[in-house]
């Protein structure tokens, strides 16, 4: 996956959770007395909507960084030359 399919997936996935989150508070600011009733879980809701998709992109990030070292490692690995063995005295 390239840095432009990533970027766009999570780019859809952050768009998604704050459009929820903009109506769960334009809910609560036009006044929906479903959502008025429950004011806190509402915002609460909201913020950890956007949260979740933020921390998964970093964790995404952190998993991905961590493959592409170890893999590089063991590339560089592959191309060291090996030690001389050196006949015993």
């Amino acid at each position: 996956m390239g840095v432009r399919e990533w970027l766009a997936m999570r780019g859809i996935e952050l768009l998604a959770a704050i459009c929820v989150a903009g109506i769960l508070i334009g809910g609560v600011a036009a006044g929906v007395p479903f959502l008025r009733s429950r004011i806190a879980e509402v915002i609460l809701y909201s913020v950890a909507c956007v949260a979740a998709v933020l921390l998964r992109s970093a964790l995404d990030l952190v998993a991905q960084g961590i493959v592409l070292l170890t893999q590089t490692g063991r590339a560089v690995a592959r191309l060291r030359p090996l030690p001389q063995a050196r006949p015993a005295a």
